[in-house]
């Protein structure tokens, strides 16, 4: 039997995938996110982290005005998704 716990994790992986596939099947999601809006949205430390680690890579665009780092969305989400370290109690409650 699905606890509710994992139900609720099922529907809303099936929601955030179909919004994105609309998103992206409309043209108004980007491919591609920059460093600085990566850090925004998960943080400093975990991007530093995943990139030391491998598991995600950085791609210089040039876009004719600026040098810029992006990361690929699929990938930096599909890390984010795995990685539970939100989950993890801070030092000073262990």
């Amino acid at each position: 039997m699905i606890s509710t716990k994992q139900l609720s994790f099922i529907f809303q992986s099936a929601v955030k995938a179909g919004s994105e596939k609309c998103f992206r099947d409309g043209g108004l999601l980007d491919q591609y996110i920059s460093l600085s809006r990566a850090y925004a949205l998960y943080g400093r430390t975990n991007v530093d982290r995943w990139i030391s680690e491998k598991l995600i890579s950085t791609i210089d665009c040039v876009d004719g005005v600026s040098a810029k780092k992006t990361i690929c969305r699929k990938s930096i989400e599909a890390v984010a998704l795995t990685s539970n370290r939100i989950s993890y109690l801070p030092v000073a409650e262990r």
